[in-house]
């Protein structure tokens, strides 16, 4: 039998969506990760059919167990991540040791944000930034920032909206690069435009050079003390076409990386200066992204995702056209969770599709700092974009986490 080695995954969306795809597919699932639940909890993930357990970051330890299965006679057909942090690393396998021909030195640039930044320096898309290298003159440089408020700061390696801050003045600025570099003293800090518009995320998957759009998604923001995206909307009124210019702007920044054979996702903000690239990742977009592409259009895009990897085309015909909206829950307060009620309720409203929830009872929760501190989700359709998020809105008002300050 054919084998796909993925290299790490996370419990439930697009990257286990990944493994679904190719044990359907009819390979044997291979993981290499570092987390334990995978060989603790084996019966609950029954489309792996075998777990490695690794130090992920030690490329001489995943390269010793590859040449571990060589000798056994599996024949690997392709190294596949969805995970920011394996992407290059898995299109690197794949081309050297599976002979498929993706694109890896873009993918390696895309994984940090500041290296994107440089890449990109001088397009219109790419929005004013600078990089904070030296401790020694880092408050000097804030200072000479004073006309550009308000800005963002970040980590070069942030995802999920972790390690991402607005500040509004130079104290701010301070404070927020402290708080950086409590986590990480050593690394650079990106300060970026804070752009202000309405928000997209577009799925791209290139093939031999040719660009495809397999989605369009309006991203709803959630302003507190993150950036955390609490909305997405995908609809069949909603085309390239009807957005001037984002086609234009989305093959071009494609086209600057000279991505050939790979798949990426970006956010664009249109603003009052026209389009400008919040990020570009990778790879496709996480969570709920990969059921929402697949019930809106009816392809799986984590699939398709695998076709690519193993040099086949991927197919990505639309087989139907519905308004999908998923909304995601957070809570207000910080304190340990009782319970979660309405689940049951909010899965008989007229659309809803899905209800997830992922805290458990015990468990500490939050206000959201990250995107991985959204508990869950409400996903619904309709035949409009309106109707799907009253649909999904009028699901989650079903759903109540009990939480006990702390």
């Amino acid at each position: 039998m054919k084998s796909i080695v993925f290299l790490g995954t996370n419990k439930t969306g697009s990257s286990y969506e990944g493994i679904k795809a190719a044990k359907r597919l009819g390979y044997e699932t291979i993981l290499f990760t570092n987390r334990t639940i995978f060989v603790e909890n084996r019966e609950h993930y029954h489309e792996i059919d075998d777990v490695h357990l690794l130090n992920m970051s030690d490329t001489d330890a995943i390269l010793s167990a590859i040449s571990d299965f060589i000798e056994e006679g599996k024949k690997v057909v392709c190294f596949i991540s969805f995970l920011d942090e394996y992407v290059y690393l898995a299109a690197l396998l794949t081309n050297t040791l599976c002979d498929i021909p993706l694109t890896t030195d873009p993918l390696q640039v895309m994984t940090d944000k500041i290296l994107t930044r440089r890449y990109l320096a001088g397009k219109n898309y790419n929005p004013f930034f600078k990089v904070l290298s030296s401790t020694e003159t880092i408050d000097d440089q804030i200072i000479e920032l004073k006309d550009q408020f308000p800005l963002i700061i970040k980590s070069p390696q942030s995802n999920g909206s972790k390690d991402v801050l607005l500040v509004e003045n130079v104290w701010e600025c301070k404070k927020g690069v402290k708080q950086l570099h409590r986590k990480n003293s050593e690394s650079p800090i990106l300060v970026e435009e804070y752009l202000e518009g309405p928000q997209y995320l577009i799925e791209a998957v290139v093939f031999n050079s040719i660009i495809t759009v397999a989605a369009i998604v309006e991203q709803e923001v959630t302003k507190g003390e993150r950036f955390i995206i609490t909305g997405y909307s995908v609809c069949p009124e909603l085309y390239l076409e009807q957005l001037p210019g984002l086609k234009e702007t989305v093959f071009s920044i494609i086209e600057d990386f000279q991505l050939r054979n790979g798949t990426c996702h970006l956010e664009m903000k249109l603003t009052n200066k026209g389009w400008k690239l919040i990020e570009i990742n990778p790879r496709m977009a996480g969570g709920a992204m990969n059921r929402m592409i697949e019930e809106a259009f009816g392809y799986n895009l984590a699939e398709q995702t695998i076709r690519l990897f193993t040099g086949l085309e991927p197919e990505l015909r639309k087989k139907h056209n519905k308004a999908i909206y998923t909304h995601y829950l957070i809570v207000g307060t910080v304190g340990k969770l009782l319970k979660v009620s309405g689940c049951d309720s909010a899965k008989e409203q007229t659309g809803v599709l899905e209800v997830y929830t992922k805290a458990e009872c015990g468990q500490l929760v939050t206000p959201p700092r990250s995107m991985g501190q959204r508990y869950g989700y409400v996903l619904a359709a309709a035949d409009s974009k309106d109707r799907a998020r009253e649909c999904a809105l009028n699901g989650a008002k079903q759903i109540q986490f009990y939480v006990q300050p702390v």
